[in-house]
């Protein structure tokens, strides 16, 4: 009987990490101006490449989904200070077709 609430233990432990393991994917979305164009988009992408723990996610180009257009632009920053996480959205703030940007969970599993 040990054996078995051991067991069940380990199976819990194990289910509670693989639940809290997204919660550090993080990632910054990038909000751009409605005339904004992917040209602007891919510009923005490269613009802040070089900032310490903000790493572009792949650019997507090509879609049927509107949406997918409209927020392409994303920056995985999973392990960045405050301070990286300030250089970044500085960094941003210097294209004018960049109107904001929202922090929000990857959802890369």
């Amino acid at each position: 009987m040990r054996r078995i609430w051991v067991g069940a233990a380990l199976v819990v432990a194990l289910a509670a990490c693989r639940q809290t393991a997204n919660l550090s994917k993080q990632e910054v979305v990038v909000h751009f101006t409605l005339n904004a164009t992917q040209a602007d988009h891919a510009r923005v992408w490269g613009l802040c490449q070089h900032v310490a723990g903000a790493t572009p996610e792949p650019l997507v180009t090509m879609s049927s989904h509107p949406s997918t257009l409209l927020f392409n632009v994303r920056y995985r920053v999973d392990h960045a200070s405050n301070y990286q996480l300030q250089q970044l959205y500085d960094c941003l703030r210097q294209d004018a077709t960049v109107t904001g940007f929202s922090p929000g969970e990857s959802s890369d599993n």
